[in-house]
């Protein structure tokens, strides 16, 4: 999943391929995510856990990372 969520920011939410992620890259600090974006992703989220989050998960900082999305999301 980790290669998955990275390819999926990388080549749709990324405008500037020079400036690539990785599983630690802070999405929001960097400005990788504006609040467009971050509806794309949490949607992609919810279609790879065939579910739609709840407003208590839609948090900064369970989206923070590629890292924090697999820990809060696809680690439990």
């Amino acid at each position: 999943m980790e290669q998955e969520l990275l390819d999926y920011i990388n080549n749709h939410i990324i405008k500037d391929s020079s400036h690539l992620v990785d599983l630690k890259t802070d999405l929001f600090k960097g400005r990788y995510i504006d609040s467009m974006n971050i509806l794309y992703l949490i949607g992609f989220v919810e279609k790879k856990l065939g579910r739609k989050l709840s407003n208590d998960e839609i948090l900064m900082s369970n989206f923070a990372s590629v890292n924090a999305i697999i820990k809060k999301f696809f680690n439990e």
